[in-house]
């Protein structure tokens, strides 16, 4: 029998704010229960969302060891990741991104080879494009595409150099309207969380069968 847990670390989209079914985490959950339910002579183990909204990836430091440690229960252990818009959000009074680039690459290295000592199987989400127009209310840039997308490609490179896998979804996300219904602009919609569960749930069935 194959026993594993999935560890899911992110903040606000990853939690699931504003989607009535918990957003992509927790449809990846309720996928996997049906995977054990349907193999259960084959399979057992456990989803953990630990998406916080409003986590950077210095955040993220702080507290993703001592989480996968506290739930390190089975032989097997997949790890997601997807923080980093919040560290693309430029501060209103100096327009400046809450954290450089520079150190932003740092810490998705840090976690990189924090998640890589306690699992070889370790995935990075990508980013989702925003409204611009709600993310940036009374003339003052918050949340910019431009920004964000750099960011995301830091968050590639660093995997590219790694060789842990990166589920790209910002060209994706582009060229759909995966933000219609959510008045803040920033988080994806019903249709958007489904979208990144379909990209998503490759890896995580490659992992666990």
């Amino acid at each position: 029998m194959k026993k594993f847990q999935i560890l899911i670390f992110g903040a606000s989209t990853t939690h699931g704010n504003w989607d009535v079914l918990g957003g992509w985490a927790n449809r990846l959950r309720l996928h996997v229960i049906k995977k054990i339910l349907a193999n259960q002579s084959e399979l057992h183990g456990h989803v953990f969302n630990l998406g916080i909204p409003g986590d950077m990836t210095s955040d993220l430091l702080k507290r993703i060891e001592p989480e996968i440690k506290a739930r390190l229960f089975y032989p097997e252990t997949v790890i997601l990741v997807s923080a980093g818009t919040n560290d693309s959000r430029l501060r209103f009074s100096d327009k400046k991104p809450f954290t450089s680039e520079a150190q932003f690459r740092k810490n998705v290295e840090k976690i990189c080879e924090i998640t890589k000592k306690y699992s070889n199987k370790v995935s990075f989400v990508g980013y989702t494009p925003v409204d611009e127009k709600r993310t940036n209310p009374w003339g003052k840039e918050a949340f910019l595409n431009k920004r964000i997308k750099k960011f995301d490609d830091i968050v590639r490179s660093v995997c590219d150099e790694r060789k842990v896998p990166f589920v790209r979804l910002f060209e994706v996300f582009e060229t759909k309207d995966f933000l219609r219904y959510i008045y803040d602009g920033l988080h994806p919609n019903s249709l958007g969380h489904e979208k990144m569960f379909d990209l998503i749930k490759p890896f995580i069935d490659k992992f666990i069968i």
